[in-house]
């Protein structure tokens, strides 16, 4: 740990003694010391949909770098593209026909945001604002931290950032219990249709179907993307889901929004798009959006070393093929409803308040009194000793903060590889039960 420069997000404290990872396989990890881990967060964090170790996916990577790794884009068009760029389109709900590659979740947000502005300026609409929401995560660019809500990893930087909008977050295990959750979707509508109003100059919005990090798989109200939609398309107003996390079958559903309906103009995908093995994003419009500006005659104003290059292509459409020729979406949803179905058992330990999300991306929120739905004290840092216990328990779990008041509640992202079987989803839940078990017994 001698070279590295630390960070919040990766090898954050310096004076730990990180062990030394070295291969995978399936759903498991393995140290240098021979030690197994279940890969319950999917890496950092829902990234590896086919598990590590798939040579269907790392032999395209060594065939396609050999054959070509990258071209003069400005010159050359590539058949590797052409037919992943048509393979993730047809995955894509209908009327998604164009897509464009980087090389993660931050640029695809951020090219999206672009796209969408260049979208309405094309129209003639000299809109300059993005609506976004409180506790939520997009990226780490600084568009996209000031796009983002999550304080967190924000805070440090607002010196630097322009102040785009933002609207409250859905989380219907947090709202007001005077509200049915009826009364709780009217009053976000109302929050989101107060803030079009007042704002004239937006001209996109930005929202995770589930809400990842920032608030443990957190889902909305049942006609929450429903009724937004419904406003966006009588201001004018773009609509990107972010599926960096929920895309390619993590949620049981091809992509997150599928669960609510086809309302998006705009999907950003990265992580499962690729399962890790090559940086890769993308982002994928409705028909619409790509006319605009075809009939314009203008192209989209962006360009990178790295997008729509033939190698990352070639693995994405590896990584696809493998979802689809196994069934992954299919069994993500019914490996997900069995996890679930036994992590409901583990609110029998007093610390445990709610079990959410959808699929293989799910969510544990733990509290201090089920009933109160208090918060743990925020200095014991609770989802740290969950993480700690569970890592003696064979799990690499990924523990978060800020589902109240966006810096307190402890939560727990799970967002094992697509491929988990119900054994595995066994293994997982005990140890989870050992490990939550043992922590509650710490802060008792």
């Amino acid at each position: 740990m001698q070279h590295i420069i630390n960070s919040q997000l990766i090898c954050a404290d310096y004076e730990k003694n990180y062990p030394l990872i070295d291969h995978g396989k399936g759903v498991y990890l393995y140290d240098k010391e021979g030690r197994e881990y279940i890969d319950v967060s999917g890496c950092t964090a829902a990234v590896t949909h086919v598990g590590h170790g798939v040579e269907e996916v790392s032999k395209v990577l060594y065939d396609q770098s050999k054959k070509l790794a990258v071209h003069p884009t400005h010159l050359f068009y590539n058949e590797e593209l052409e037919n992943y760029l048509k393979n993730i389109c047809d995955f894509a709900p209908a009327g998604f026909n164009h897509a464009w590659t980087i090389c993660g979740g931050t640029e695809a947000v951020e090219n999206a945001i672009k796209l969408a502005y260049q979208y309405q300026k094309t129209k003639g609409l000299n809109r300059t604002k993005v609506l976004a929401r409180w506790g939520s995560y997009h990226g780490n660019s600084l568009t996209v931290l000031d796009v983002g809500g999550l304080k967190a990893r924000r805070s440090y930087y607002t010196d630097l950032m322009v102040g785009h909008n933002h609207v409250s977050h859905c989380l219907p295990y947090r709202k007001p219990e005077d509200q049915t959750l009826k009364e709780y979707e009217d009053s976000l509508i109302n929050e989101f249709q107060k803030e079009i109003d007042n704002n004239s100059e937006i001209f996109c919005f930005l929202a995770e179907p589930f809400v990842g990090a920032a608030l443990g798989a957190a889902g909305p109200t049942e006609n929450y993307f429903k009724r937004i939609s419904e406003i966006c398309i009588k201001h004018d107003i773009v609509l990107i889901s972010d599926e960096v996390m929920t895309g390619f079958g993590r949620t049981g559903l091809k992509f997150g929004m599928d669960h609510f309906g086809n309302y998006a103009d705009i999907l950003c995908c990265a992580k499962g798009i690729n399962s890790g093995y090559f940086p890769l994003g993308a982002v994928i419009a409705k028909d619409n959006i790509y006319n605009t500006l075809k009939d314009s005659s203008r192209p989209f104003y962006s360009g990178q070393t790295y997008s729509c290059i033939p190698l990352a292509a070639a693995v994405g459409n590896a990584n696809l093929e493998y979802i689809k020729n196994h069934s992954l979406v299919e069994n993500s949803k019914n490996v997900g409803q069995y996890l679930k179905s036994k992590l409901e058992l583990l609110k029998e330990i007093p610390c445990v308040g709610d079990i959410r999300g959808e699929g293989l991306f799910l969510g544990i929120e733990f509290v201090s009194n089920q009933k109160t739905k208090a918060v743990i004290e925020p200095s014991l840092i609770f989802n740290k000793i969950v993480e700690r216990n569970a890592f003696k328990e064979g799990l690499i779990t990924y523990g978060c903060r800020g589902t109240v008041e966006y810096s307190k509640g402890d939560h727990m992202l799970l967002a094992p590889p697509l491929i988990l079987t119900s054994e595995e989803a066994d293994k997982i839940y005990l140890g989870l039960k050992s490990a939550i078990t043992q922590g509650y017994k710490e802060i008792s």
